[in-house]
């Protein structure tokens, strides 16, 4: 009975002895495995100031003074409508039709005019005859003199009135186009009732060879734009090198909703590959002071704001930073809001997938 009692208490000891040396195991391979893990590489922010490349995008319009508004010189209704958006148009090309009652009013009082011209033109020929013969006097034929030179007037007026209308029926008035150029605008439809109003112009044209180059500007880049300040002007998709131009405007009001400002440059030359309405970007240098120059991809953009992975210790800690430039041709970015003699992660995504 011993034997067998023996061989079982070794049993039960090689088991106990078993166990516990595979729980001694265990912390060894965590150990391996957090050591295996690789380091994260860092990067010193360099700090003081920098030239930096302020870039944003910009649309080419017209210039104020190459828009000619074209208005409704009478009450009427649009009954047709000769161009659209876009139409390259010559002088005296027709813009757009009005049907309205004072055209044929107008119409009228010139038949009217002419017929009293007629009747002071007879009366005037027979007076000269009368006085020839001695039966008027001089003053009857002056006056019949001045009655045909009133009458003249008035129907050449009725005449130029008509001509100013364009009317081209005995209801309808044809807007011609006072210049030559493109159509910018069209603030009407056919069938709207439109009157004298020149607040309220039916067409806009613009002159192709006078344009200007309006750019939004962020409130954190609006210092390095001034009035006669250079920059270029380049437009994607084109072989073409960048155009110059120079600041004649800088807005006085920021837009609340997109912190922009609006900023109005003058191309040097008249390029035929700034067209109206097409979109363009804009850039220029300006020497940042006080910053911190730091590789982009140290950069995350996370939630609405930018981060960096500030090395503390052996930890990492997210700080939110201002970013200052980021150039999209360089592969560093000016940020504000880092302590100096600090380090960062070289590599934000890294952490941020951790």
């Amino acid at each position: 009975m011993r034997f067998p009692l023996l061989i079982l208490s070794y049993a039960v000891a090689f088991v106990l002895l078993t166990g516990c040396n595979q729980e001694q195991k265990i912390p060894a391979v965590q150990e391996i495995a957090a050591s295996s893990q690789p380091a994260i590489a860092t990067v010193a922010p360099q700090y003081g100031t920098f030239s930096a490349l302020i870039s944003t995008t910009a649309s080419i319009q017209p210039s104020p003074d190459g828009i000619v508004s074209i208005s409704a010189p009478v009450t009427g209704t649009v009954d047709k409508l000769h161009v659209s958006i876009g139409d390259k148009i010559s002088q005296n090309a027709p813009l757009v039709t009005i049907r309205s009652s004072e055209v044929s009013d107008v119409q009228n009082d010139r038949l009217s005019a002419k017929a009293n011209l007629a009747q002071a033109k007879h009366l005037h020929d027979m007076n000269k005859e009368l006085f020839k013969l001695g039966a008027v006097t001089a003053n009857d034929l002056a006056a019949s003199q001045s009655n045909l030179q009133q009458a003249e007037a008035l129907l050449n007026g009725f005449s130029q009135k008509l001509n100013y209308f364009g009317a081209s029926s005995g209801q309808t008035l044809t807007l011609r186009a006072p210049i030559n150029g493109v159509v910018y605008e069209i603030g009407t439809h056919l069938g709207e009732k439109v009157a004298n109003d020149a607040a309220q112009p039916l067409i806009k044209i613009a002159n192709p060879h006078k344009k200007m180059v309006v750019a939004a500007v962020y409130e954190k880049d609006i210092s390095a734009f001034f009035v006669g300040k250079e920059v270029d002007i380049t437009i994607e998709n084109r072989e073409v090198g960048p155009i110059k131009g120079t600041v004649t405007y800088v807005s006085d009001v920021l837009d609340p909703e997109n912190k922009t400002t609006q900023v109005y440059i003058k191309p040097s030359v008249d390029s035929p590959d700034l067209r109206i309405n097409m979109f363009a970007n804009i850039s220029t240098g300006a020497e940042q002071k006080e910053v911190f120059r730091i590789p982009k991809k140290s950069l995350l953009f996370k939630e609405g704001k930018f981060i960096v992975f500030i090395k503390k210790g052996d930890q990492f800690s997210p700080l939110n930073v201002t970013l200052i430039s980021d150039d999209p041709q360089d592969n560093f970015s000016l940020v504000k809001g880092l302590p100096q003699n600090s380090q960062i992660a070289l590599e934000a995504i890294t952490l941020e997938k951790q």
